[in-house]
């Protein structure tokens, strides 16, 4: 939606403004992006600062004038003290009524401006590391300029392939890989969001069209399918099954992606049961990965997919989070039928890498695991 607007109804919602419609659409909104949601609960806890140091600052002037007032009286009194001495009694009495009449206010504003300068002080520090964490999570698509020498190499494939391409260089790579056998994909949204057209490129490089066929943003997963390309042939079987259940934590785990123009092999262990943040849907696992890398299988000792890589924190080494297969299988359920023209999506758990050896399984692995290649129109 429109950055400006979203903004706009952020502000109304702190001042309680929306009408019942805005606030229905605000809701869903935030409930299906979780950036745009924290970015709300940001503007809300920035919000509450402010207002807890407008307090504190309104309590510092009352302090102020009551200082002021008592201040004033004992020149008074001082002035009477000089010219009547034997009034000192009266003197005595009237400033003890004052400090009695003043007592309690001084004592509830001491009180609430420790509260509120502490309070203040640990929302901002909650703003500022709220922010410092976001800025820590990297999507892990590469950027195609950086390698523009290999990228003409694949325009000028494209080109003979497909005369009436007339687009800019593509702007963002990243993984995919096959879950079914017909020619459905799957990588992240982050990597083919905005595209005006969409191309995978294996192993051996051959390059293929694909078209998005679904996304999920909630979730970062987004489903391609190749169509019209008569020259990908179908796979009888995929060499790896899906495991949907949840896996332990210290499992070896291994990746495959492209962060350069060939393949890369990755591995490491489950480090966590939750991703970025405590997120359940994720796991986070130590394995190094690059920007590339997005959309790649996680697969178990047995080859088992069990994720797919989406991102990593910047502050921490071989901190990796990749979307769990349930949360695949889950949004794959969710895809209404006429997204899909073809057959539908049909993902197996059947394995047939388990007694073989890391290197076959990477090498029957590596046949289904493509580069993913954004284009966009030339404005």
């Amino acid at each position: 939606m429109d950055e400006q607007k979203f903004t706009d109804w952020i502000d109304k919602w702190l001042r309680d403004e929306l009408t019942e419609t805005e606030r229905l659409e605000f809701e869903t909104l935030r409930r299906s992006d979780p950036i745009l949601d924290q970015r709300a609960r940001d503007q809300q806890q920035l919000a509450r600062a402010m207002r807890l140091y407008g307090q504190r600052t309104d309590f510092r002037k009352r302090l102020n004038r009551i200082h002021a007032e008592l201040d004033m009286e004992a020149v008074r009194q001082e002035a009477q003290e000089a010219s009547a001495p034997a009034e000192e009694p009266a003197r005595k009495g009237r400033v003890r009524q004052l400090w009695q009449t003043y007592r309690p206010i001084l004592a509830v504003a001491a009180s609430v401006a420790v509260f509120t300068t502490f309070g203040t002080l640990m929302l901002m520090r909650q703003y500022q590391s709220s922010h410092k964490q976001q800025e820590q999570y990297s999507m892990l698509r590469r950027d195609l300029q950086a390698i523009r020498r290999s990228q003409n190499a694949i325009l000028q494939d494209l080109n003979a392939r497909e005369r009436a391409l007339q687009m800019n260089p593509g702007q963002v790579a990243g993984s995919s890989f096959l879950l079914s056998p017909d020619g459905y994909l799957v990588t992240n949204t982050h990597i083919v969001q905005d595209a005006d057209s969409v191309y995978i490129q294996s192993t051996k490089g051959d390059i293929y069209k694909a078209k998005v066929v679904y996304t999920n943003k909630a979730y970062d997963l987004a489903i391609l399918q190749v169509r019209d390309d008569s020259s990908f042939r179908a796979r009888t079987a995929l060499p790896y099954g899906f495991e949907a259940g949840p896996s332990d934590l210290g499992e070896r785990v291994f990746t495959l992606g492209f962060p350069r123009d060939e393949v890369v092999y990755g591995e490491g262990y489950l480090s966590s049961q939750t991703g970025y943040r405590g997120d359940s849907t994720a796991y986070q696992v130590a394995i190094s990965v690059n920007p590339g890398n997005s959309g790649g299988p996680l697969l178990d000792e047995k080859g088992n997919v069990i994720g797919i890589i989406s991102g990593k924190q910047t502050s921490t080494e071989g901190a990796t989070f990749a979307i769990k297969t349930d949360v695949l299988f889950r949004t794959i359920s969710g895809i209404p039928t006429d997204s899909l023209k073809g057959s539908p999506i049909r993902m197996s758990r059947k394995n047939g890498l388990a007694k073989l050896p890391r290197k076959e399984q990477i090498k029957k692995i590596q046949e289904s695991v493509f580069m993913v290649k954004v284009f966009k129109q030339e404005k």
